[in-house]
């Protein structure tokens, strides 16, 4: 496919620490933020804004990450740093987050404090993870197979955290059996699941993946000239338009996900096993997307994946209250473009941040990658914002033994399905039309290589790290 290909061990090592980070990116919102509604008794509206403010917190934050990052100067490189920098506070933020006192109920304070340490340290990890990926292979076709590569570690991930109290609840019935109790438990495991692996992937990605040399011209930082870029780069900002609206689509299904299951289709003690079955077809899905990128473009697919989700999500609506297998059939259909706006969203930056290299000679892929996350966290962000004081507005209760009406639980209905579906239609029509495709990204990095050809013999290659063995 490309010279530039990379050992699949090396791929493989660099994904890693994706599955047990996963624990803290979409399952937050699906099985957290609901835990302290339903077992530690935070009304579900503060639970909302909690997590809101918190990411809109954090999104302050991220910005300066990726440029502390950029400046990084370290023998053994820029990212695998702050790779490893983050793991003892994701340690620490996990055990509270999943495992709180059951003393502190109702305590929003408890669970703001360490949502705000949780998410610090996420941001930290997936911005440096991210950016050391973006580093590793210039081809366009070959930054699709790397970051598809750690989108399929995500969801494995994802499948574990989800699988793995299912699992356990078989060899302990009596401590998993269904309600608050049981809940917390599952949670629990989860956590577990984080605090141990994380480690030992950190550790495998640290020692097989190489961190490239950087090479740019190492001048007067000329902040204006790089300030215009990021305000005049067009591609940039529809990128980011984008992230933020596939964030909206997926952040609200999942802050009602559990709601959905357990009260608008009756069938609780099954969300889990259908989210199983949601995560299984994003996972088979992963592999066709990749190579459906490669023949029709990056940003033509990720239109197709969004405009597939928009038109297969209203079947849910057709669904009667507890039939197990339609529903399950239909998050079947629906998953299968889960996961493509996120690798290949990060696939497209990488040439986005081609541009600025090519008229800058700096290599800011932290900056750029920054910016990505901060959009997606602010959509993930805004979704519960949105999504859980509507629920009040429509008399929808999510509280445990709480009856609601046939109209609140349509209404709900309507709000799961209809409100994502508009934002999944705006990011493809955002990137429908992208005008960085592999044509242009060739001649960036082409730009690249002859800028760096005709620089002053003073302005050598900075090795920061010493590249290990394949």
């Amino acid at each position: 496919m490309s010279q530039f290909k990379l050992p699949l061990r090396t791929v493989a090592a660099y994904a890693g620490p994706c599955i047990p980070i996963s624990g803290l990116g979409l399952p937050l919102a699906l099985v957290v933020a609901p835990f302290y509604t339903i077992v530690m008794q935070v009304p579900q509206a503060e639970v909302g804004l909690i997590f809101g403010l918190v990411r809109l917190i954090d999104l302050l934050v991220d910005p300066l990450l990726g440029y502390f990052m950029d400046r990084t100067r370290t023998r053994w490189g820029r990212r695998k740093p702050w790779v490893t920098l983050a793991v003892p506070f994701i340690l620490g933020g996990v055990f509270m987050l999943f495992v709180p006192p059951l003393e502190n109920k109702g305590d929003w304070v408890y669970l703001t404090i360490w949502a705000i340490v949780a998410y610090l340290a996420y941001s930290t990890i997936a911005i440096a993870h991210m950016s050391w990926g973006a580093e590793l292979s210039p081809d366009y076709k070959e930054r699709s197979r790397i970051q598809g590569a750690r989108e399929f570690a995500f969801i494995f991930g994802m499948l574990t955290v989800l699988v793995l109290p299912e699992l356990v609840a078989l060899i302990a019935p009596e401590y998993f059996a269904i309600g608050p109790v049981g809940f917390a438990n599952k949670v629990m495991v989860m956590g577990a699941f984080i605090i141990i692996v994380l480690p030992i992937t950190v550790v495998i990605a640290w020692r097989y993946v190489p961190e490239p040399p950087l090479v740019e011209h190492h001048g007067h930082e000329d902040w204006r000239a790089a300030w215009r870029v990021l305000r005049t780069n067009r591609a940039l900002q529809r990128l980011l338009l984008a992230d933020l609206f596939q964030g909206l689509a997926p952040g609200i299904t999942a802050a009602l996900f559990i709601f959905l299951i357990t009260i608008a289709y009756q069938l609780p003690g099954q969300e889990f096993i259908l989210l199983l079955i949601y995560f299984l077809s994003g996972l088979a899905g992963i592999p066709v997307w990749i190579r459906i990128s490669y023949k029709f473009s990056k940003h033509r697919t990720l239109a197709f994946a969004m405009f597939y989700s928009a038109l297969t999500l209203p079947g849910i609506m057709l669904i009667t209250p507890g039939d197990f297998w339609m529903l399950a059939a239909a998050f079947a259909f629906y998953g299968f473009a889960y996961g493509v706006a996120g690798f290949l969203l990060r696939a497209i930056m990488a040439d986005v941040a081609d541009e600025d290299t090519a008229q800058t000679g700096k290599e800011r892929a932290g900056t750029y990658y920054s910016l990505l996350v901060m959009t997606n966290k602010m959509g993930y962000a805004l979704a519960p914002a949105i999504a859980y004081p509507v629920l009040d507005m429509i008399g929808f209760s999510s509280a445990h033994g709480a009856v609601n009406t046939p109209e609140a639980i349509e209404n709900f209905l309507y709000i799961y399905v209809f409100l994502p579906m508009i934002f999944l239609f705006l990011t493809a029509a955002t990137m429908w039309n992208f005008p960085l495709d592999e044509t242009r990204q060739k001649a960036l990095r082409e730009k690249i290589a002859e800028n760096r050809r005709n620089r002053d013999m003073t302005d050598q290659p900075l090795p920061l790290s010493v590249n290990e063995p394949q």
